[in-house]
């Protein structure tokens, strides 16, 4: 295949781009042309600025990929006209493996469905016996550049916001809604003044006025020494992923994420509801991902903030608790764990397009 091959990556929300860019940077290295597509109905101007950052080629609006330029388009998300884009479409679901089953239909209208561990490989298989070719059990590629820049993350992440690097850090990623935020004490740094604390807030945390108060909590927080709140623009939450070493969370899918890395996670179980919630409270499990109970194993699950403190103490002591069962989730969910997961997805990518243009 002599011609320069175009591939675009579309990028409806800055949270793909951890997904992308590691496979992206391997169609580079392959003398592809690799291009994202922004979406221009949400969080533009913050993924142009990422774009930007990362030296990244990009051009604004969903209209692009119907140009007839790409040769690879890759989507996080299902998209459902595809029978109306002349290129090889590829399906990289934007979150772990642990999501519902609510996404499982895309691959009826893709050519490729990359998927990460066993588990999900051998539900789609089950679902679909007749889609078997379009079926890739090629990991999690999102954690290409954890098992890669690992020291080069720490080395980075530790100067840049003056860490001490003699002490365990604590990482705190709750989503928006629901949330566990306004639910922890406004000391909550001083319980653990022998370690960093990082809180990674979601983007919409900043973006969406109804969350105030979320950010005055987090006003408290940076008023000790101890901690930090780190801004809109770092999107990326693989760096912290890489350095931390106790992660607490809510509902974010990121603490599958960090479990799959053998670190120990505390998953606060108690939210900031709105009223409507506590009317209806039927609205609560219809929101939460129900599909996810059964991995809370490879979890410590805090009732309360108290729970949540004598998790962490007894985490940052005894990390290994439980690391088998981690082990094991990783293995069926997230496949291997190798940092070849790009590379892999590039062969299958590339095998495809042969075929294709035979």
């Amino acid at each position: 295949m002599n011609k320069k091959i175009y591939v675009y990556f579309y990028v409806a929300y800055p949270y793909y781009y951890p997904h992308f860019i590691p496979i992206g940077k391997v169609f580079e290295q392959n003398g592809c042309e690799v291009f994202y597509i922004l979406s221009d109905k949400q969080n533009t101007d913050n993924m142009k600025f990422i774009a930007e950052e990362n030296n990244l080629k990009y051009h604004l609006g969903v209209e692009h990929l119907y140009d007839k330029k790409a040769d690879v388009i890759f989507f996080a998300n299902p998209f459902d006209d595809t029978q109306n884009i002349n290129a090889v479409t590829v399906f990289l679901e934007h979150g772990i493996g642990t999501k519902s089953n609510s996404f499982y239909n895309a691959i009826e209208y893709f050519d490729i469905y990359l998927v990460e561990g066993i588990q999900k490989y051998t539900t789609l298989l089950n679902l679909y016996p007749t889609q078997k070719d379009k079926l890739a059990q090629v990991g999690f590629s999102k954690f290409d550049e954890i098992l890669n820049k690992q020291s080069e993350y720490k080395e980075t992440i530790f100067k840049k916001y003056n860490l001490d690097q003699s002490k365990k850090t604590i990482l705190y990623a709750p989503t928006f809604f629901p949330s566990s935020i306004e639910k922890m004490a406004d000391n909550f740094p001083n319980e653990f003044p022998d370690c960093n604390i990082l809180v990674k807030p979601h983007y919409l945390t900043y973006e969406r006025k109804k969350y105030k108060n979320q950010l005055k909590k987090f006003e408290k927080w940076a008023n000790y020494e101890n901690c930090t709140i780190l801004p809109l623009t770092e999107y990326n939450l693989v760096p912290f992923l890489a350095i931390a070493d106790v992660m607490i969370s809510d509902e974010s899918s990121a603490m599958f994420e960090f479990a799959a890395l053998n670190k120990p996670v505390v998953s606060n179980r108690y939210f900031k509801l709105r009223l409507s919630y506590y009317l209806m409270p039927w609205k609560l499990s219809r929101r939460i991902d129900q599909s996810k109970m059964f991995y809370r194993q490879i979890l410590d699950n805090a009732n309360n903030y108290q729970d949540t403190l004598s998790y962490v103490k007894e985490t940052l002591i005894n990390p290994t608790k439980l690391e088998s069962k981690r082990l094991d989730f990783a293995k069926d969910i997230c496949g291997e764990i190798d940092g070849k997961v790009s590379v892999r997805i590039y062969e299958k990518v590339m095998k495809r397009l042969s075929e294709k243009n035979v």
